[in-house]
C-alpha cells in the first residue's frame, strides 16, 4: 500500500515491454513522458422481458482499457516503437504500418514514493499492469511555440492493480536512469526537439505549397534561407481497430487494424501572397498532359520530415491535398496563414536513426527520403 498523500509527475514511471515480459529494464522505460491517462469501460448491455418493467439482466461484456501517453521528442525511443517491438526486423517492410499494426505490448505504470527527488534506487509501491495492448492511434506535432511531441493511444482488454511486496515489477534496476543526471539522449542533436530542429535541408515538402521549389530534398530552402515560413506540422493516423469475436471465448480473438488506414498531414505556413491553390471545374490546366491527373486539381506529392535528433516521418509519394484554408490577418492583429491538409492511405514510416547517419555538422549523411530504414532506435 502506498504511503503517498498524492501522485505527481516526479513519482511516476512507465514501462512498455514485449507482451508477457515480466522483467522491465532500463530500455523499456519511457523517457520524456509528459502525461499518461487511463480509461476503463465495462460495456454493459441490458436485457428486458415481457411482463417485467425492471431489468432482466445487466450483461457485462469485455472491458475496454484505453491508455493515452504523450512525450517530448528527445532522442530517446518513441512510444510507438516501444509498443511494437515484435516486428520482423529482417523484412524490407519491417517498419511499415501493416507490420507494426499487428504487434502487442505490455504497459506498466509504476507509482513511487512522493518524498524522493527521483526514481533512482526505488521499487514501485503500486503498479498498474495493462497486458496485450495494441497501438490505436499515433500523432506527432512540430509547432513553432513549444516542444515537438508524440501522442499515442493504446487499447486492450485487461488491467490489473498490483501492490504489496514483490507485486510490482518496475524495480530499482529498471529506473537507474531516472536521477539528477537524467537528460535527453546524445550530444549535438538538439536535445528536446523544437522548431529549430526541423531539418529543412533534408526535408521534402509538397510542391503544392506556395514557395516550394521542385520536388527534391531541400525544396523548402533557397540556399540556407527558408522559402516557406512554416508555423506547424502535424502527422497522425488512427488504426480504427475492430474486435474479432468467436464462439466459446469472451475476449476478442484479435483486434486488427481496419485497412485502408488514412494518414493525415497538416502543414501551416505564414502567407505573404495567398495559398495559390486553384480549384477548377474541369481540373487544373497544368495537369492536362498527364493521363492520370488530367481533369484533377491536385496531384500526388512526396512528404518527408526529418529532425535533428534522428527522427523522421516518411509519408511516401502518394499524398494528396484534401483541403486548403486561408485565414488570419484580421483587424484584431496577427498574420494571415494557410493550412494545407494532405492525406494518403497506409503509408507512414516513423523512423529513428538511433544516432546513425550524422556527420560533424549535424546534417544527414544519407540521402532522403529513406535514409535509415529500420534504424537502431526502432
Amino acid at each position: 500500500m502506498s504511503t503517498n498523500k498524492r501522485i505527481f509527475y516526479a513519482c511516476q514511471g512507465v514501462s512498455i515491454t514485449d507482451m508477457a515480459d515480466d522483467l522491465p529494464d532500463p530500455a523499456s522505460m519511457v523517457h520524456g513522458l509528459q502525461s499518461v491517462g487511463m480509461t476503463t469501460n465495462f460495456n454493459l448491455e441490458q436485457a428486458f422481458q415481457l411482463g417485467q418493467l425492471e431489468i432482466y439482466e445487466n450483461i457485462e461484456g469485455t472491458p475496454d482499457v484505453e491508455v493515452t501517453l504523450e512525450k517530448v521528442l528527445d532522442g530517446h525511443r518513441l512510444i510507438y516503437h516501444m509498443a511494437t517491438t515484435g516486428i520482423a526486423t529482417s523484412a524490407s517492410t519491417a517498419t511499415n504500418l501493416a507490420n507494426r499494426s499487428k504487434q502487442r505490448g505490455d504497459l506498466r505504470l509504476g507509482i513511487f514514493n512522493e518524498e524522493e527527488n527521483n526514481l533512482e534506487g526505488q521499487n514501485a509501491e503500486v503498479e498498474v499492469y495493462c497486458s496485450g495492448m495494441y497501438v490505436s492511434s499515433i500523432s506527432y506535432s512540430i509547432p513553432t511555440d513549444g516542444n515537438a511531441t508524440e501522442s499515442v493511444t493504446l487499447v486492450g482488454n485487461e488491467k490489473q492493480w498490483l501492490r504489496g511486496a514483490g507485486a510490482a515489477k518496475i524495480d530499482s534496476t529498471a529506473v537507474v536512469q531516472f536521477n539528477a543526471s537524467g537528460t535527453p539522449l546524445g550530444s549535438g542533436v538538439g536535445g528536446v526537439q523544437r522548431r529549430e530542429d526541423l531539418m529543412l535541408a533534408s526535408a521534402i515538402l509538397p510542391v503544392g505549397i506556395d514557395g516550394v521549389n521542385g520536388a527534391d530534398v531541400g525544396n523548402g530552402l533557397n540556399g540556407t534561407t527558408p522559402r516557406v515560413h512554416l508555423q506547424s506540422i502535424s502527422v497522425s493516423t488512427d488504426f480504427s481497430r475492430e474486435e474479432v469475436l468467436e464462439l466459446g471465448r469472451k475476449v476478442p480473438y484479435y483486434r486488427p487494424a481496419n485497412f485502408p488506414i488514412e494518414v493525415s498531414c497538416e502543414i501551416e505556413a505564414i502567407t505573404s501572397s495567398g495559398d495559390f491553390v486553384g480549384a477548377y471545374e474541369t481540373g487544373d490546366p497544368t495537369l492536362y498532359d498527364d493521363p492520370v491527373t488530367s481533369g484533377n486539381n491536385t496531384g500526388e506529392e512526396t512528404i518527408f520530415i526529418p529532425m535533428r535528433a534522428g527522427y523522421a516521418f516518411d509519408l511516401g509519394t502518394k499524398n494528396r491535398l484534401s483541403s486548403v484554408s486561408y485565414g488570419g490577418g484580421d483587424a484584431g492583429g496577427g498574420n494571415a496563414t494557410t493550412t494545407y491538409s494532405y492525406t494518403n492511405f497506409n503509408s507512414l514510416d516513423v523512423q529513428h536513426s538511433g544516432g546513425m547517419g550524422w556527420d560533424t555538422t549535424g546534417a544527414f549523411t544519407c540521402p532522403a527520403p529513406t535514409p535509415w530504414g529500420q534504424g537502431a532506435g526502432s
